[in-house]
């Protein structure tokens, strides 16, 4: 069958009017004419009414899922029988996830195993980011008992990226190969990517708005005020040689936090403040003005701070709150702000943001590439709402909960601690702290076990990119030191071990390699030399291991993965048995702001609902995976925990009660060219994204992703293939589906 060019535009029109939702509705024809298609008859989605009306039988929304109002639709073919028509096609949209057929699409579209409606073919579009962004035909084959998917307009070369997870997608697409490369090459901008290096849309439309109002070049985000002063300090203590930090404040500040940072602050007073002989001024200078009310005090000041500034002075500004904002003065590098909720509407708590505001080119530049490492992001949902209320304060709460895409509003902390509760009983852990990001929780950590005397962190295996990446790239005059130990090196680690050593840090299963470190025998050396174990759990999940049974002191996780498993959330966990380890993760939070947003946890909280079930599709999913790979002639290794030819075989038995659905692997032909056919043509099931987790499958190439830039030598170093595949497999129902897209792909690299 073929549809008309305008049938399909009438189709992806309803897709855009109902974006960010699901549309649906029916394509009519002639009775009897196979070839009929005639008109396009859109459809009620009712979701959102069953949603609300019964959450637990229905928890879908509009947003994920479609149903057509069951009573319309029969008036409907009352209607079409008197007139000699009958519906050829159901067809729906899907926002922001790409046309594909998913596993829920096929358990609608059968009864009992049979088709629904006998004859009647799907319809899907995509549309991304509001717009139409194409489209499959489904159809059952009763014969062969399955569906057959055709592509239409299924050009790779015209496929442009998309966000992965709806307006809150917290991933983007990677289309094809050479996109990779005209991305790491700089000859394209990505609109979409993972949300702690690519800006989410109400990040931007947030930072636009602020830049617009102050009259600003720059204004970057994070999870709250002080946060940001976090990140600002952190920043100036890894770039700037011997930082002499000098403090002003009128209201109470935390000077005594500032130096458990390894900063060293000295109190001026105004008087002090004013003489300028009276104190060091070099590059290495850095001003701090913690102020109640900065515009009255710097109204008088600007000589003064023009006079700092031609010495080379960096002069940081920190106020609690945005309101009072008119300008940027001269001779400030960063007026760092906070924004809260409650100050637009005193009804409404706990939304928070930071702002960093500044006019200087290269000190940003450099400062948005160190916060991407250590991930104190500011939840776009929380920018969403920040941005209504500075446009209107007056807004009605059920507005800001629909704005969030959350069934009510928090106004208080309540699902963290609900998560805390939960998260502490899976891990057999005593306290939980909630963070803005898995990085955030990562960093967060690293600077409160480091310090000047202990600078030293030994890291166990090939970790998680990011992780890597944070602990070799510190700054340029930092003193803080990494050494690396492979697992089969585990037996000499007490050798490595010195009174430097400020932790030991590892991952459950290292993510790309799939390698699992005895965390048993791990813990005891750890223990025996009175060295904090730091395990980051998340490709494992508290369903699979728990560390902190193997003596671990810290247990990292990042939410957004199988947590969360949506692709629409961002957060992170630290979790401990030990409660002076407690009491200084809670001290450090409380200083620096370093705190889930209630959006997020709220999100976060709704889909632990249903973890320990899914977990249990992601380690049947991943052994599928695993399996299947390994016994293709086209693949040449395969990483992944229960395979016999896996480094840590035997360990995971021991330390694993399950091993999850990541799996990496390599292909027989090692070129590039065999990568290109292998990916660059559509998967039907399959998401071409670089994130975990989720419960959809996602791959990417991951070494090009994280590894562009390495040398030959330098992968071989850390046994990291150049064009390694990494597949996360997703809860899937069914996963023939992903296993014919794979064996497709994997039959295209022998030709």
């Amino acid at each position: 069958m073929e549809i008309q060019e305008d049938i399909l535009a009438k189709c992806h029109s309803h897709g855009v009017k109902e974006y960010p939702e699901e549309a649906c509705g029916f394509i009519i024809g002639i009775r009897g004419d196979p070839d009929s298609l005639e008109t396009v008859w859109p459809m009620r989605n009712i979701m959102n009414e069953l949603h609300e009306k019964d959450p637990d039988l229905y928890p879908r929304t509009a947003r994920e899922a479609y149903l057509i109002d069951p009573l319309e639709q029969l008036k409907l073919e009352r209607l079409l029988k008197k007139e000699g028509k009958e519906i050829k096609i159901i067809y729906h949209s899907h926002p922001d996830v790409g046309a594909y057929f998913s596993e829920k699409d096929k358990e609608d579209a059968l009864w009992n195993g049979k088709a629904r409606y006998p004859g009647v073919k799907f319809l899907v579009c995509g549309t991304t980011r509001g717009k139409p962004d194409g489209e499959i035909i489904v159809e059952f084959n009763q014969d062969k008992d399955d569906f057959e998917i055709t592509q239409i307009n299924a050009n790779s070369s015209e496929i442009s990226e998309g966000i992965v997870g709806g307006i809150y997608g917290i991933t983007g697409i990677l289309p094809t190969i050479d996109f990779i490369h005209e991305w790491k090459n700089g000859n394209r901008e990505l609109q979409y990517g993972y949300f702690r290096f690519v800006k989410q849309r109400q990040i931007s439309d947030l930072q636009e708005e602020i830049c617009s109002r102050i009259g600003t070049k720059y204004a970057l985000t994070y999870c709250s005020g002080i946060s940001a002063l976090f990140e600002i300090l952190i920043y100036l203590r890894e770039t700037l040689s011997n930082i002499n930090l000098y403090c002003f404040s009128d209201t109470v500040f935390p000077v005594g936090d500032i130096q458990n940072l390894g900063i060293s602050c000295k109190t001026l007073d105004l008087e002090k403040l004013i003489d300028l002989d009276m104190w060091s001024v070099n590059k290495s200078s850095v001003l701090l003005l913690a102020l109640e009310y900065p515009d009255f005090f710097l109204k008088d000041k600007t000589q003064l701070l023009e006079k700092l500034k031609h010495k080379g002075v960096t002069i940081v500004l920190y106020s609690q709150d945005i309101q009072g904002f008119k300008e940027l003065p001269d001779g400030i590098t960063f007026w760092i702000t906070g924004i809260n909720s409650s100050k637009f509407n005193n009804k409404l708590f706990g939304i928070e943001g930071g702002i960093v505001l500044s006019n200087v080119d290269r000190k940003i530049t450099e400062l948005i590439e160190s916060s991407k490492r250590s991930g104190p992001v500011l939840s776009a949902r929380s920018a969403a709402v920040l941005l209504e209320l500075m446009k209107n304060q007056k807004i009605d709460l059920s507005v800001i909960a629909k704005l969030s895409t959350i069934n009510k509003l928090p106004v208080d902390s309540k699902h963290d601690q609900l998560i805390s509760k939960k998260l502490c009983e899976w891990e057999h852990a005593s306290d939980c702290f909630l963070f803005p990001s898995g990085m955030s929780a990562v960093h967060s950590v690293m600077n409160l076990l480091r310090n000047n005397s202990k600078p030293q962190v030994i890291v166990l295996g090939l970790m998680y990119s990011d992780s890597y990446n944070l602990l070799m790239n510190f700054g340029r005059h930092s003193k803080w030191e990494a050494k690396f130990v492979k697992l089969e090196e585990l037996e000499s680690l007490h050798k490595v071990i010195n009174e430097k050593t400020a932790m030991i840090v590892t991952e459950t299963i290292t993510n790309p390699l799939l390698e699992i470190p005895d965390l048993e025998r791990v813990g005891q050396i750890a223990s025996d030399y009175s060295v904090p174990f730091v395990v980051d759990n998340t490709v494992a999940s508290p369903a699979n291991c728990q560390p902190l049974d193997y003596d671990a002191d810290y247990v990292i996780h990042s939410t957004t993965k199988y947590l969360s498993g949506t692709n629409n959330h961002a957060g992170g966990v630290v979790i401990v048995k030990s409660s002076c380890a407690a009491s200084a993760l809670y001290n450090f939070q409380k200083c620096w702001g370093m705190r889930i947003s209630p959006l997020e946890s709220s999100v976060l909280w709704e889909c632990m609902q249903d973890f320990q079930e899914r977990m249990d599709r992601f380690n049947t999913n991943g052994t599928i995976l695993a399996n299947f790979l390994s016994g293709n002639l086209a693949v040449d290794d395969v990483y992944y925990p229960s395979l016999r030819s896996n480094y840590s075989y035997n360990t995971a038995k021991k330390i694993l009660s399950g091993n999850g659905g990541l799996v990496s692997f390599t292909l027989k032909d090692e070129s590039e060219n065999a990568l290109k056919k292998f990916y660059d043509r559509e998967f039907l099931s399959i998401i071409k994204a670089p994130s975990i987790g989720s419960n959809q499958t996602l791959i990417c190439p991951y070494t090009l992703l994280t590894n562009y830039f390495f040398t030959d030598e330098e992968l071989k170093e850390i046994n990291l293939p150049r064009h390694l595949i990494r597949v996360s497999a997703g809860c899937e129902t069914e996963f023939d589906a992903i296993l014919n897209d794979l064996n497709l792909a994997l039959k295209r690299t022998n030709n």
